[in-house]
């Protein structure tokens, strides 16, 4: 281990310092977000019989640590705990049923990390508990800080797209100089496919499309919010450049998959908007289901050949895709209960990387682990669908229409991609957000509401 890669250890020093501070939340807020959006999990320590750890572990063990001395305040046990529980549990069997009982214990622990942590955080830390004024400046403070780290990476971003280089591989390297990157430079149509700090070019198209859905919660939250403009002469205003900045990253990562996703999700955000929402919403589903035809049509074509056949390096693409559910799924019906584990299963034909997230959770944990994580991820849909009714304010509504969206794209683009990396974690993270908004947090937010409206009316009747 060279003494530089000590440089690790930074983030978990400064976390520290900050919970002893300001507790778990501020942890939180100024720590492990900035190391999740801004450094990359591909370089690790790695001690022996230890699981390897990254910049986001070293952020995220001060704050948890944090998290369980406060004692989780308020914390009411629902059906997606024991979910959650059952999937980090699911994983280690897997994991011990191909190999040894350590290796099942690594591997509960890195989804702790991933997955279990990271839901306990979306629980307790996204929604206080101490009020609905709270509540609603925290969210606005949770998602400026959230876009501006995410527009920092895209305007670094315009650079790698630009030169076919990524920054943060070249910027890291050399502070890890013997560890390999598996992520390679990637050029499409002419330029680079931007990766920031995510590893590759989808997980970061994934990202900034969850940038895209909270910049449009803010401006719609906070009509206040970014409207100072940045310069006296181009009179830009910020509440337009961040929107602006999530749409160029996502554009250039050129990455379909992400694409398809966000107009998935500009869909599902315009329901609330529209007129008449019945109609957009039949509207919406009828353009759903031809776009679904049309595309399973046009993909059954476009794949159809082999991969030495292929036209484009795109086509190719699509082509490898296609054909890893033929090759895998023997694996899968060979173990369809425990799976094999993510350190055992064996290549299929060449194909180590499963860009499926369905089949791979099929392959390395079995149609239990699969089922699990579909309950988890559609369970949240559900109890979204269900708060609707009871979101009186408009800002509540269109978070919970938010929270549906970035969910229901990030389930469409992991047909073409595994959840991994920095998506993970996040993507539990909306989760555990998803649990803690409920109907009497609702209800107490409507209630502040009208006793602000009541006050500024007899505001304004005093001052007339």
């Amino acid at each position: 281990m060279h003494l530089s890669e000590t440089i690790l250890f930074v983030p978990a020093i400064i976390a520290a310092a900050v919970v002893l501070v300001g507790g778990a939340r501020r942890g939180f807020l100024w720590v492990y977000l900035p190391t999740l959006l801004l450094l990359p999990m591909y370089f690790q320590l790695r001690f022996p019989h230890l699981p390897p750890i990254s910049f986001v572990d070293m952020a995220l063990l001060p704050v948890a640590a944090a998290l369980m001395i406060e004692g989780l305040p308020g914390w009411r046990l629902r059906a997606m705990d024991a979910l959650v529980i059952a999937f980090v549990l699911s994983c280690g069997y897997s994991e011990a049923s191909g190999g040894t009982i350590l290796d099942g214990g690594l591997q509960v622990y890195t989804n702790l990390i991933a997955v279990a942590i990271p839901y306990m955080m979306g629980r307790q830390l996204m929604e206080p508990r101490k009020g609905a004024r709270e509540s609603v400046a925290w969210r606005a403070q949770f998602v400026r800080m959230f876009l501006g780290l995410l527009t920092l990476d895209a305007a670094i971003g315009v650079y790698d797209f630009l030169s076919g280089k990524s920054s943060s591989q070249r910027m890291w390297k050399v502070f890890f100089p013997d560890q390999v990157v598996e992520w390679p430079e990637q050029m499409r149509w002419g330029f680079g496919r931007i990766q920031g700090p995510f590893s590759q070019a989808i997980l970061a198209g994934m990202i900034f499309t969850i940038g895209i859905a909270y910049c449009m919660w803010m401006q719609r939250a906070d009509r206040s919010w970014g409207r100072r403009p940045l310069t006296t002469t181009l009179r830009l205003r910020w509440r337009h450049v961040a929107l602006a900045m999530m749409i160029a990253g996502l554009l250039m990562t050129q990455s379909r998959g992400p694409w398809i996703g966000a107009l998935i999700l500009f869909a599902i955000l315009w329901l609330p908007l529209a007129s008449s929402f019945r109609q957009a919403l039949v509207l919406v589903l009828l353009l759903s289901a031809v776009g679904g035809v049309g595309a399973y049509l046009y993909g059954k074509k476009y794949t159809a050949g082999s991969r030495e056949h292929a036209q484009t390096v795109e086509q190719e693409d699509a082509i490898y895709r296609r054909e890893l559910i033929g090759n895998y799924m023997p694996l899968v019906l060979e173990k369809p209960l425990t799976g094999w584990g993510v350190s055992f299963y064996p290549s299929v034909r060449g194909q180590k990387s499963i860009d499926n997230e369905y089949l791979f959770l099929a392959v390395i944990q079995g149609v239990p682990g699969l089922l699990l994580f579909v309950l988890m991820s559609l369970g949240s849909c559900v109890r979204v669908i269900r708060l609707l009714p009871y979101a009186e304010r408009a800002d509540d509504r269109f978070l919970l229409y938010a929270h549906l969206a970035v969910v229901v794209s990030l389930l469409v683009t992991m047909t073409t991609v595994y959840l991994g990396q920095q998506v993970e974690p996040l993507y539990f993270l909306v989760l555990g957000w998803m649990q803690a908004m409920d109907r009497d947090r609702l209800a107490v937010n409507s209630e502040w509401s009208r006793k602000q409206l009541q006050r500024r009316q007899w505001l304004a009747s005093v001052m007339s």
